[in-house]
Parts: structure tokens; sequence; C-alpha cells
């Protein structure tokens, strides 16, 4: 079997996580892709090795645990359609913008903590305080052009959130959304949802998706409340195979 077509060195998520990173891009495990995969990520120095399957494949998930990889995430997919009907969103003291350069330290701040339902913070193998500096870098690279558009709602001139926002011809996805804990409970997130859903009717766009964790019933709700239907369940699996390499996972256990 020609590993080079199953598996994928990730280079930007090695160099983020100091470790090489690699996926299975093979969406059906079988015992055969298994062993390939393994025998790769020996040959290639991979520590780590992402693999994504339907969430009804139940093969590829008695393969995976059978292979040594660990189910981290459930990998949700909403989509609405930016004509569908929503009701108006208020939230009362709050004014929705552009985010501004200036924003980006506080924004980070945000991000830090906002973001640890995610397969990183529930896979041992990764350093917690690494995994909260992937946000910190996503967000900051949002704002400075990662993202089409990054709205920011503020209190009394104070940034509390962040919803991002990108584009491709008639497709749109959010990206991130993030809201301050002492702002929660405001009817911010909704605001700025219903802001995005404009933003992206302004440019065009036809169609929006948003992913969020199976664990973050908070998210789920949001977006159902907003429109969105909910679409493809996916299945998030983190395979160490090198040995030699793999982290020790750490004393404290993390929870769900």
């Amino acid at each position: 079997m020609d590993t080079r077509q199953i598996c994928r060195l990730l280079e930007w998520d090695s160099d983020f996580f100091g470790f090489r990173i690699g996926r299975l891009e093979a969406r059906h495990l079988t015992a055969g892709v298994v062993k390939a995969a393994q025998a790769w990520c020996i040959a290639e120095d991979v520590r780590c090795l992402y693999f994504l399957a339907d969430g009804d494949d139940r093969e590829s998930a008695r393969q995976a645990r059978l292979g040594g990889f660990r189910p981290v995430d459930e990998r949700m997919t909403f989509e609405r359609h930016t004509t569908a009907e929503s009701s108006p969103r208020a939230a009362a003291g709050v004014a929705i913008r552009a985010a501004r350069d200036s924003d980006i330290a506080l924004l980070c701040t945000i991000a830090r903590e906002a973001h640890r339902d995610t397969r990183f913070h529930h896979d041992p193998g990764f350093d917690p305080t690494t995994a909260d500096a992937l946000y910190t870098t996503w967000i900051a690279n949002s704002c400075r052009g990662f993202a089409d558009t990054v709205l920011v709602p503020e209190i009394d001139g104070v940034p509390v959130g962040y919803i991002t926002c990108h584009k491709d011809g008639r497709q749109g996805q959010i990206g991130l959304l993030a809201i301050a804990p002492e702002a929660r409970a405001r009817g911010i997130g909704a605001r700025l949802v219903a802001t995005s859903m404009d933003w992206f009717r302004e440019h065009n766009v036809e169609h929006v998706s948003v992913v969020t964790q199976g664990r973050n019933a908070l998210a789920q709700r949001l977006y159902e409340r907003n429109g969105f239907k909910r679409g493809q369940v996916e299945n998030w699996y983190h395979g160490w195979f090198n040995k030699s390499t793999k982290p020790q996972p750490p004393e404290v256990q993390v929870t769900a």
C-alpha cells in the first residue's frame, strides 16, 4: 500500500506544536490502512496522526480503537441560507463593528480561555498551554487578514468577543466565535450571528456553514436558534504511533 496516498505531513501543525504531525487522508479505516499508517508514522518520525471519519462509520471506529487511535472530538457542521428567516436579535448597550489592530491583544486574552472544548484540549498528548495559544494565534491572524472580516461587540468601548467570517464566492463560513465570560448571557452571541448574516448577505453569500464540537452544547443551541440546521456529523481521532517520541500524558486527567 502506497502511504503517500493516504498520509500527509501537516507542516503548519508540526511547526506550531513542535513535533511532527500528519493526517490520514483516507476516510475509511481497514486493518491494512492502519498498519500502513503506523509504518509511515514511524518512518517519517510523525508523532501524532489525525483521522476524520463519518459519524456513522462503525467499522472505521472499530479499526481506530484496535489501531490505537483515540476518539477526541465529535465534529458537527451546521448550515443555513442567508435568506432564511430568523428572529431579530437585540443586546442592550452593545455595539458591533469591524475589528481593529488595537483590539488584537484583548481578543487574544478572550481566545486564550474560550475554546477549551476542542480536540486539542481533550487529548493529553497536547500541552494545554500550547492548545490555548493555537486560538490566540488564530484570532490574531484572522484580524490581520486570514478572515475576510472579524466582527467585534463592544460595551462602553471595550471589545467583549468576536466572530470571524470567511467567504468563497457564494459560500461562507464562520470560523471562530467567542464572548468574554463577563459579557455572557446577554444575547451578544445571537446578535453577533445575526450581524454576521447581514455581512454575508451584503457580500452576496448565499450559504453559510459553521463547525462546532459535539461537547459544546451551548454553541449548538446558539446556531440552531439562529436558523442553522444540523448537517454532517464526523468523528476526530488522534493516533500516537511513534512510540519512541510519543509524549507522556500529564498526571492530571483531562475531563470533558
